[in-house]
């Protein structure tokens, strides 16, 4: 095995050569050919993919900025919604003090009213009360304990 043989070195070379001829018009050109198509197609890929990057990129950085735009007009919002919660508390507190001042004023009014009526029965049975005593002290002279008497039974009297 170990001997050259120079007729089967050259037909080994020649075998050779007309091996990758063959080999370079049949397999290498389509292979190469396909690597190539392979090769654009990753770059493709990676172009579309970094586009697509930033696209999202961009439609994240929408995103934030309008949720940071929704945040800003719901914390509006709110603090009108509180604005107008406060005015309406001031309102009705007002009302409502309004209210119960003029009750106040409308039960003293009827008290005084009430005070009035009552001081005038009062001075009626009063009245009464010292006509009838005239009327019995008239009938009759009375010395103080007397007097004492009949006052106390007719305020006993105009009580009943």
């Amino acid at each position: 095995m170990m001997d050259i043989h120079p007729g089967l070195m050259i037909w080994t070379v020649i075998s050779f050569v007309i091996l990758l001829a063959v080999l370079w018009k049949f397999a290498w050109t389509p292979i190469l050919a396909a690597l190539e198509r392979r090769e654009k197609g990753i770059k493709d890929d990676i172009e579309t993919a970094k586009s697509t990057r930033e696209e999202a990129e961009q439609s994240l950085a929408e995103y934030r900025r309008k949720l940071a735009e929704a945040q800003s007009e719901a914390q509006t919002i709110v603090s009108k919604a509180r604005q107008d919660a406060e005015r309406v508390r001031g309102e009705l507190l007002a009302k409502s003090k309004q209210d119960a001042e003029a009750l106040v004023e409308r039960a003293r009014h009827q008290i005084e009213l009430e005070s009035q009526a009552a001081l005038s029965e009062i001075r009626s049975e009063v009245a009464a009360l010292a006509i009838t005593a005239a009327e019995k002290v008239i009938s009759r002279s009375l010395d103080i304990e007397d007097h004492r008497r009949l006052i106390m039974q007719s305020l006993e009297e105009g009580s009943n």
